[in-house]
């Protein structure tokens, strides 16, 4: 049977929505990028599109690969001892940006190990998800595999990469080994913590919960657990009713967009230089998008076609043959929605600013790299599967977050 000749259909989809969010990403990097017709653009937009070409070879030729093969192994574990010595070497050596060592200047791009550190890691943790029958081995390995990226990661310091991590990992794991009712019990907690959160930030915001604000954001115990001075105050000015600069801008910015947009190119926000211009192709360009083209033509086609993508890799992890495929469509998943609902939050003010960059929309040749690798690595699934039939019935326990929601609760 010629592999992979029944899941043709969803990486066609697949391809085609990554290919959409990066043209969306292009087109909204130059918009940052052009000031006027009388300036000069910057050109952000034509190295974005050289590392898109790369990318996508690379995604191609991972894709092709059997990921169940020793080869495919070695590669993995190359990637993360290697990831693991660049973050050793961008703390002697890295470019300082911001009061951070987090980039290599390597002359003909700016390398951030960080992100194929936690690619490369992941990829390792679900491979020994997947074959190891011990939950207990199983645990303690991820813990040792973990510990060492996101160690390295926190003394960049870079506190968004090293949380992003963790999600990751607890999905994973919570997928392999627990049962459907502790999983449904714990959404039910989540979906508890996020009302009370909300409920808590709004009280702190008002005028009755500004004293405990300045306790809050003065009190030592911040600092004992290694917070910066800079990660303090951007918590301080989360709390507050105004936020900080860049927060007010981003809501100024994707409101003033409203349903159909101010037209391509014509963002005041962005040209005048309200939106920082350090950081809209960045941390901010769903911003961006929102205000040229709108809630209709920007807000909802981002949002639905990260849905479809995200939708697609756990389709493709309800139909792998074994564990080590759902594992990895599971773990790189959450990454991906870990930096959508990250980015998206912190955009809009709902979560203080972690720097998370948006998938294949962001500017940034590091993450875009990883994306791409991370997206051919899931692609190599459903390619090399051969059973028609899903869900998978390899384990009792081993299920995945759509098995969960979709077949499990017909």
């Amino acid at each position: 049977m010629q592999e992979g000749k029944y899941h043709i259909g969803s990486i066609f989809l697949a391809a085609s929505a990554v290919l959409a969010l990066a043209l969306y990403g292009l087109f909204f990097i130059y918009s940052t990028g052009y000031i006027g017709d009388d300036f000069p653009v910057r050109e952000n937009w034509t190295r974005q599109t050289v590392f898109f070409a790369i990318g996508a070879v690379l995604a191609v030729l991972v894709a092709r690969w059997d990921y169940r093969s020793r080869s495919w192994f070695f590669f993995v574990c190359g990637g993360y001892a290697i990831s693991l010595l660049l973050l050793v070497v961008v703390l002697f050596l890295g470019q300082r940006i911001g009061g951070a060592r987090r980039w290599l200047n390597l002359g003909f791009m700016t390398l951030q190990p960080a992100e194929f550190a936690k690619l490369f890691a992941i990829m390792l943790c679900a491979w020994l998800v997947g074959t190891e029958k011990s939950w207990l081995k199983s645990a303690g390995c991820c813990f040792l595999l973990v510990i060492p990226p996101a160690f390295l990661i926190l003394l960049e310091p870079s506190y968004g990469n090293a949380f992003s991590l963790f999600p990751a990992i607890a999905a994973l794991y919570l997928l392999r080994w627990t049962s459907r009712r502790f999983i449904a019990l714990l959404f039910a907690l989540l979906f508890l913590v996020i009302c009370l959160f909300t409920a808590g930030i709004t009280w702190l915001r008002s005028d009755a919960g500004t004293p405990y604000v300045e306790r809050i954001t003065t009190s030592p115990a911040l600092n004992s657990i290694g917070l910066r001075d800079y990660h303090i105050k951007r918590i301080h000015n989360y709390l507050t009713p105004r936020g900080e600069w860049n927060e007010r801008q981003s809501i100024v910015t994707i409101a003033s967009g409203g349903p159909y947009g101010k037209g391509y190119l014509q963002g005041t926000m962005k040209n005048l230089g309200f939106l920082p211009r350090t950081v809209a192709p960045t941390d901010f360009i769903f911003a961006v998008i929102c205000e040229e083209m709108g809630f209709l033509f920007g807000c909802l086609p981002v949002v639905g076609l990260y849905a479809l993508l995200l939708a697609i890799t756990l389709h493709w992890s309800a139909c792998a043959e074994d564990k080590t495929g759902s594992a990895l469509c599971n773990g790189l998943s959450m990454l991906l929605f870990t930096h959508i609902a990250i980015n998206l939050a912190m955009t809009t003010r709902l979560i203080p600013i972690m720097g998370l960059p948006l998938p294949l929309l962001s500017y940034g040749g590091s993450y875009l790299l990883a994306t791409l690798l991370a997206l051919g690595t899931m692609a190599s699934i459903p390619l090399h599967t051969g059973n028609r039939e899903a869900p998978s019935t390899s384990g009792e326990n081993t299920i995945s977050i759509f098995n969960f929601i979709v077949i499990r609760l017909r």
